[in-house]
């Protein structure tokens, strides 16, 4: 009988009440209730009655340690939040850049778990080990911008520190010792890939070996994903399995010498790419593989993958909100489950003539196609919760890549390793190279493809892959009747196309259609009309990504394939840092820009000149009024009226269709729209974007009277400049205008004549 899997698993289940359903003051009633129920298992006889009661005890551990880890580690973290502290901390990986200085992870003597620690750039020469002292402002980990999150606290992180200032004093404590000998290892591997390999193939190969994404470009990221690779980079089991094939060899395929040298080496890799719940799986999981036959037992994967949950959970139970951890344990039940029996089906479909390399070649085909089946099948409700989208390509890019994936895995370690610490053997850097070409190759190939991803912007998609969920559900209960499987796909198929046809229908005409993205803190408008399309501004200050791929979506659903030109009112980050990861899917052909030569986002500016360069569009710099047809509607965008900073130098946008008008103006302030009112004659508006998300500075009642806006988009997000502001808000009721806000609605479609 598996007993550790009848713990384990409603142990994970305790967690996971606990961290989404029972409120702290109901766990230890819910603890008792549940040994409670495990008391009826005295009416039980046999196997059952032991499972159960291992059940309900498992199910009360876990609720029992959630909340007492809850109460030792993260209480007196959250006891700091909104104090002002000096604090001594020891940095427990190296800093990084971040927007306007560092980051690094750390711990506070006295607390429990890490902290995250924001400073100035003085961080960034400092190496695991170091101690600082800080005069710091502590935030809570639980909370981000007024919301729970479980995005730190599932990392083991328990507070988040902004630092004041320059830092106190700076030693060198454990900096240099055993205990960072992963961490320093990490890096230098990573720094051997920079060296080694081309910047397209470095960020591939760093993020295959290391599960560092951070040196993937805006292009190869949007690709892994698109396509359904982006599981390679995410260090699993996968890469564990290759790490023990790999070293199997070197051992003579001698299975003690493996377990007994290989496991440790697994051990170690496991903590030098950090420890991810995924790697952590994978590595428990593998240790039950390779030490069970020694101590005379079989391997039983269920038993292994309840006890990699334990573990886990174990060391922090808030992982069981972790996406990483989510996402693993359902790709292997994935493999586990729905694999076997895809795999049979395939099988069955074996043409009786093949046979030799042919009849390989279909197994080949066959369980690569089941095992990507049977992963979607388990985490695509998954993807669709936290990425929103889930794609249709994977288990063709899968067939594409994963027959070379252990070679470039086993490759990229040996070359980069040898080459990393012999200069002479740097050419053995090639091999992995052109292997990591050919699979961004078959990313951006099956990336391509028309209609690859569903994306659940809209209710229907969601009903659309429930419906799918039921349909196979009720495929299982229908006994016999081998078609019922093609049926149900076919019924899932002709329904998805509906839901893809939908959004494009609603705009097949050629009348104006706007729409005011949401991409969060940030700004990004679409202008439609006949067969040209116009983006005003993309980005975001929550992500970068976010916006960029939130405009690609939009264009996606409505069948816009291609930019007609990109106008950015000013180079801000909420309003242009969106770009590259826009381009890397859309096209376009020319930039409407300000020309701000010499000012504070110089830098900014020089990046989008950069990125003009590299997908060859062209750039125009808007020094007087410019207007341009737009279908059945005329685009105007207007130079800057004032000078000072960046906002006041920022370009206005009027979209204008017959008697209907849509003005934007950025993030000028009243003083600015003053200017802009008293130099050009503005036409009656319908809709007005707000002034910079809503700040009370803009939005003025000068520029109200003047345009008389019947409705008032704001584009804002999670924020700490308090947008939208009251202030601005009400100046906008007052004008008798309707309000509409992306944080509240999202996207925001608006059609001219409907």
């Amino acid at each position: 009988m598996r007993r550790l899997m009848w713990f384990a698993l409603p142990f994970g289940v305790g967690c996971a009440l606990c961290q989404y359903l029972l409120p702290a003051g109901a766990r230890l009633w819910a603890a008792a209730g549940v040994l409670l129920l495990g008391l009826g298992s005295l009416l039980l006889r046999g196997r059952k009655r032991l499972g159960a009661r291992l059940a309900a005890a498992g199910c009360a551990a876990g609720i029992l340690w959630f909340s007492g880890y809850a109460a030792l580690c993260l209480a007196p973290a959250e006891a700091l939040a909104d104090e002002k502290l000096i604090l001594e901390m020891e940095l427990t990986d190296y800093p990084e850049e971040a927007a306007g200085g560092a980051r690094c992870e750390a711990k506070v003597a006295g607390l429990r778990g890490k902290v995250v620690f924001y400073g100035d750039r003085d961080l960034l020469p400092l190496e695991p080990g170091n101690r600082i002292l800080a005069q710091a402002k502590c935030y809570s980990a639980v909370t981000l911008s007024g919301e729970e999150s479980s995005y730190y606290i599932s990392k083991g992180v328990f507070l988040r520190l902004y630092g004041s200032g320059e830092l106190m004093a700076v030693a060198k404590g454990n900096a240099g010792s055993w205990r960072y000998l992963p961490v320093r290892l990490a890096r230098w591997l990573r720094e051997s890939v920079g060296r080694l390999y081309g910047p397209e193939t470095g960020g591939l190969i760093a993020a295959l070996l290391t599960g560092e994404r951070d040196g993937l470009g805006p292009r190869e990221y949007t690709d892994l994903s698109e396509a359904g690779l982006m599981h390679i980079t995410a260090v699993s089991g996968l890469h564990c399995g290759f790490l023990i094939a790999l070293l199997g060899l070197l051992a003579f395929r001698r299975q003690r010498l493996t377990a007994f040298l290989g496991y440790p080496v697994l051990l170690f890799y496991m903590v030098m790419v950090g420890c991810t719940p995924s790697v952590v799986r994978a590595c428990v999981m593998a240790g039950f593989v390779l030490l069970a036959p020694l101590a005379g037992r079989e391997g039983d994967t269920p038993t292994a993958l309840s006890g990699a949950l334990l573990a886990i959970l174990l060391v922090n139970p808030f992982a069981i909100a972790s996406v990483s951890l989510q996402l693993s344990f359902a790709a292997v039940a994935g493999l586990l489950l729905p694999t076997p029996s895809i795999y049979a089906g395939l099988a069955r479909l074996k043409p009786e003539r093949l046979s030799g390399a042919a009849a390989q070649l279909w197994r080949f085909f066959s369980a690569t196609t089941a095992a990507s089946l049977g992963v979607m099948a388990a985490t695509a409700p998954l993807s669709a919760v936290y990425f929103g989208t889930v794609s249709l390509v994977s288990p063709l890019s899968n067939l594409l890549v994963l027959w070379m994936a252990p070679a470039l895995f086993a490759c990229a370690l040996l070359g980069t390793v040898l080459g990393g610490a012999f200069p002479a053997l740097a050419g053995l850097a090639a091999v992995p190279e052109w292997m990591g070409r050919y699979l961004l190759w078959a990313a951006h190939l099956t990336a391509g493809i028309p209609g690859h991803s569903v994306y659940f912007t809209r209710p229907a998609a969601a009903a659309w892959l429930a419906g799918t969920y039921v349909l196979l559900g009720l495929c299982l209960l229908v006994k016999g009747r081998r078609w019922k499987w093609g049926g149900a796909l076919a019924l899932s198929a002709v329904c998805l196309l509906m839901v893809k046809a939908g959004p494009r229908m609603q705009v097949r005409n050629d009348r104006l259609t706007a729409v005011a993205v949401d991409v969060g803190q940030g700004a990004a408008m679409l202008f439609h009309s006949g067969e040209r399309t116009v983006l005003v501004d993309c980005g975001s200050l929550n992500s970068a990504r976010m916006a960029g791929q939130a405009v690609a979506v939009v264009m996606d659903e409505y069948g816009w394939d291609k930019l007609g030109a990109i106008v950015l009112t000013h180079y801000h980050e909420d309003h242009a840092g969106g770009l590259p990861w826009l381009l890397a899917r859309v096209e376009a052909e020319e930039f409407l820009l300000p020309q701000l030569a010499g000012s504070q986002q110089e830098e900014l500016q020089q990046e989008v000149l950069e990125l003009a360069e590299t997908y060859g569009i062209a750039v125009r710099y808007i020094e007087s009024p410019r207007s341009a047809a737009l279908g059945d509607a005329v685009l105007t965008v207007y130079p800057p009226v004032a000078e000072g900073g960046v906002n006041e130098m920022g370009l206005t946008v009027l979209c204008s269709a017959g008697d209907f008008d849509f003005l934007i103006t950025g993030d000028m302030n009243d003083a600015t729209e003053k200017k802009l009112v008293d130099k050009y004659e503005l036409p009656d508006i319908e809709v007005l974007a707000a002034g910079h998300h809503g700040s009370r500075y803009s939005t003025s009642r000068e520029l109200l009277e003047a345009a008389a806006p019947e409705v008032g988009i704001v584009s804002v997000g999670q924020n700490r400049f308090g947008h939208p502001t009251q202030e601005a808000m009400d100046r906008m009721t007052e004008a008798g205008m309707e309000i509409r806000r992306t944080d509240e609605e999202g996207n925001i479609l608006i059609q001219v004549g409907w």
